[in-house]
């Protein structure tokens, strides 16, 4: 009788924490998107700032959803270092022009690790490997990478090009990494928060 019980406290406990990463799926996935569609859309009347603002945002649903407590003034501080840090790790990325698709995965794994470490202080205590965090937040500019190469010889148009009806042009070359990026480091966020205290 008692192993029954244990064992259906164990199965819910494990919908409870599929359902919670299935709603931080769905929040990264928009995130990165609506990131992407403002970035582009919005590109001459300040686009470029609504990826650090979104994502930042999403990390504050991610909080609540996992039940973080936090302190109000600590959390204006992470929000407005982390789009500060977005910023500087944007501009260092920009200013690489023709080098970006290399100097981004290393822009990206260090914005990655840059995020767990405002959590860390200024959210909640975590435990993450630096080198890990990095490879994913590289990870997303090498699938962008990749992915732009793919498509650059077998269609005319990339995805997001005929998705969100956009001509490419230079500054909005890498949007994908938006979306990439979001997701794979909010994830891994997720499953960070999720085994701390």
């Amino acid at each position: 009788m008692q192993t029954t019980i244990s064992k259906t406290k164990r199965s819910m406990h494990d919908n409870a924490y599929v359902l919670r990463l299935f709603v931080a799926l769905i929040i990264f996935l928009f995130s990165g998107t609506l990131s992407t569609y403002l970035y582009y859309h919005l590109y001459d009347e300040g686009g470029v700032y609504f990826p650090g603002l979104v994502y930042t945002s999403s990390t504050i649903l991610l909080f609540l959803l996992t039940k973080k407590p936090f302190a109000i003034k600590k959390l204006l501080i992470y929000y407005l270092l982390m789009n500060l840090i977005y910023l500087v790790i944007w501009f260092v990325t920009f200013l690489s022009s023709y080098f970006a698709w290399l100097v981004g995965i290393a822009t990206a794994g260090v914005g990655a690790i840059a995020s767990f470490m405002l959590v860390e202080k200024f959210v909640t205590r975590i435990k993450f490997k630096k080198a890990g965090v990095f490879v994913i937040g590289g990870l997303a500019v090498l699938l962008t990478d990749v992915l732009i190469w793919i498509f650059m010889g077998t269609v005319d148009q990339q995805p997001l090009e005929y998705l969100f009806k956009l001509k490419l042009v230079p500054e909005t070359l890498f949007m994908e990494v938006f979306i990439f990026w979001h997701t794979l480091v909010g994830i891994k966020l997720f499953l960070t928060l999720e085994k701390s205290e």
